[in-house]
C-alpha cells in the first residue's frame, strides 16, 4: 500500500497528544500490528500510508492537512490533575475530554471573538486564604440564596438545586457541561473539571454522580474557577490523610462546605445519624458532606464519630454501586446533548444559526444534534 512522501513529525506528535494518548495506544487503534509503528513515524523512521493518516487524524480528531502542513499546530495546555488513585487508563479518557472543552473554547472565540467580554469572575479569588470568606464572594457575585435551595421540595428537589447553581453561573458567562455516556469516566475516576479561558471558561461535572454530589462538585470547581487553579478532581477530603491530597483540592473543598453549610446554621450541641440524614434532605447534599461539616464543628460526639462515618461511606458506595450497576433504558440521545453541551453553549451556537452568521452543518456539528432541536 503507497505510503506518504511526508509528513510533519511534530505535528503528528503534538496531536496524538492532545488527545492525551501514547504512541503505543495510538498504534493499536491503527495497525494489528504489535510493533510501535506510531512511535516510527514520529521518530522518522517509517512514514504511514495513505489510509493509516485517515485514521489518525479521525482518531486524533484533526484534519489530515495538519500532516502536511509546515505550519505547528498548537499544543494544548496541561490541566492539573488532583484526582486520588488515578490510571494510565483513565488519563486518556479525560484528556480527551479536557481536549474537547478546549476544542469548544476555541471554536466560541473564533465564532463570536468580537461579542465575547473577558470574564472577570475568574481568578477575582485568588488571593483570598480563607474558605468562608471565599465562599461569601461566589455567593455575592453569582447572587445564590441558600433559603431558595432550602425551600426546594419534591423528589427532584436536588436537581432543582443543582440547575438553580448552574443557572446562576451561566448567567455569568461561566460554560457548564457534563459528561456524557460514550465519556466514559466513572464518578470515581473524576467527580469535576474547570479549563480556564479568559472569555470562555468551562467546568464539566460527572453525570454518573449522585446529584447531590454534584452540587458538592459544582461548587468545588466554582471555587477553583473563582481563584483561577485549573483542575481535574475525583476527592471528598477535608484534610491531610496520607499526603496525596492536594492543599488546592482541601481548600475547594472547605469553600464549597462554607457556601452550602455555613457555620451559624448549626446551633445544636451534638447531631447524630438520624439528624445528619434529615440535614442532607434540607441542604440537598450528601450526608458524608454533613457529617465531615459536622465533625469539623466538634458537634459529633467522639465516641459515635468513627461508628457514623462507617455507616454513612458504606451506604454512599452502595449507592454508586446500584447507580453503576442500574441498566439503562437508553433515554433520548438529543435531551442527553442538550444537558452534556449545557444551556449556555447550546444557546450560543443557536444564536449564531438563527443570527445566520454560521450554516446548519457547522452548527449541527457543534451540538452533536440538529440545531434545530434545541
Amino acid at each position: 500500500m503507497e505510503r506518504v512522501k511526508f509528513v510533519n513529525r511534530d505535528n503528528l506528535k503534538i496531536a496524538r497528544e492532545n488527545v492525551g494518548l501514547d504512541t503505543l495506544s495510538a498504534s493499536r487503534k491503527i495497525s494489528q500490528s504489535k510493533s510501535d509503528i506510531v512511535f516510527a513515524f514520529e521518530n522518522g523512521n517509517s512514514l504511514p500510508t495513505w489510509p493509516q493518516i485517515s485514521k489518525l487524524a479521525k482518531i486524533y480528531e484533526v484534519p489530515e492537512l495538519v500532516f502536511f502542513s509546515n505550519e505547528k499546530i498548537e499544543k494544548n495546555k496541561a490541566v492539573p490533575d488532583y484526582r486520588i488513585g488515578q490510571s494510565a487508563e483513565n488519563d486518556e479518557k479525560i484528556k480527551k475530554l479536557i481536549n474537547l472543552v478546549i476544542k469548544r473554547q476555541k471554536w466560541l472565540k473564533r465564532n463570536i471573538g468580537a461579542e465575547i467580554k473577558k470574564n472577570n469572575l475568574q481568578g477575582c479569588g485568588k488571593n483570598i486564604g480563607n474558605p468562608r470568606k471565599l465562599a461569601n464572594l461566589i455567593k455575592e457575585m453569582l447572587d445564590i440564596d441558600l433559603s431558595e435551595i432550602k425551600n426546594f421540595s419534591g423528589w427532584n428537589s436536588r436537581k432543582k438545586t443543582l440547575d438553580y447553581l448552574i443557572n446562576k453561573a451561566e448567567s455569568k458567562g461561566i460554560f457548564v457541561g457534563k459528561t456524557i455516556s460514550y465519556h466514559m469516566i466513572s464518578a470515581r475516576d473524576m467527580r469535576g473539571l474547570y479549563v480556564s479561558d479568559d472569555y470562555c471558561p468551562f467546568i464539566i461535572i460527572n453525570r454518573k454522580d449522585a446529584v447531590s454530589a454534584q452540587i458538592f462538585s459544582f461548587i468545588h470547581e466554582l471555587a477553583h474557577l473563582f481563584r483561577k487553579t485549573e483542575s481535574v478532581s475525583n476527592s471528598l477530603e477535608f484534610r491531610q490523610i496520607d499526603g496525596n491530597e492536594s492543599n488546592e483540592e482541601i481548600f475547594c473543598n472547605k469553600t464549597a462546605v462554607e457556601l452550602l453549610l455555613p457555620a451559624a446554621d448549626f446551633d445544636k450541641e451534638f447531631y447524630g445519624l438520624t439528624d445528619i440524614g434529615n440535614l442532607a434532605e434540607i441542604y440537598k447534599v450528601s450526608e458524608l458532606a454533613i457529617f465531615y461539616r459536622l465533625k469539623f464543628l466538634d458537634k459529633i460526639l467522639n465516641g459515635q464519630a468513627g461508628n457514623i462515618e462507617k455507616k454513612i461511606k458504606e451506604e454512599s458506595e452502595r449507592n454508586l454501586e446500584l447507580k453503576k450497576n442500574k441498566k439503562s433504558k437508553g433515554g433520548n440521545y438529543i435531551n442527553s446533548m442538550r444537558d452534556s453541551n449545557g444551556n449556555l453553549f447550546n444557546n450560543v451556537v443557536a444564536g449564531l444559526y438563527y443570527e445566520n452568521k454560521i450554516g446548519y452543518a457547522e452548527a449541527s456539528r457543534a451540538l452533536n444534534f440538529s440545531v434545530e432541536k434545541i
